[in-house]
């Protein structure tokens, strides 16, 4: 039996509107409490624009079965395109190979 790759942390996100942050700290306190209460949701990041900012919160989490199955299935594939390219490599090496061992 093979050993399956364990499943990776997935880094989830979810815009929050700039003026989110503005008032009382006192509000922006508790804002930011209940959301992480709601979300579990780790911090913030900023994107800098012309026009403004863009806020996003993040958090980690464990792969979901879905997820996994479909990263699975990708792995599978690319290792499947390796093989057929080093097959397709190994053919034309075999070929050149003949081709210039009969060449005096």
């Amino acid at each position: 039996m093979t050993k399956q790759p364990a499943r990776i942390q997935v880094r989830e996100t979810t815009s929050v509107e700039c003026y989110s942050f503005e008032g009382k700290l006192e509000e922006i306190i508790e804002m930011l409490q209940d959301w992480e209460k709601e979300g579990k949701w780790e911090g913030i990041e900023i994107d800098y624009y012309e026009d403004g900012n863009h806020y996003q919160l993040y958090k980690h989490r464990e792969e979901t079965d879905k997820e996994y199955d479909k990263r699975m299935r990708l792995l599978e594939k690319e290792k499947s395109e390796k093989l057929k390219a080093k097959e397709r490599r190994r053919k034309e090496y075999e070929k050149l190979k003949k081709e210039f061992e009969d060449t005096p």
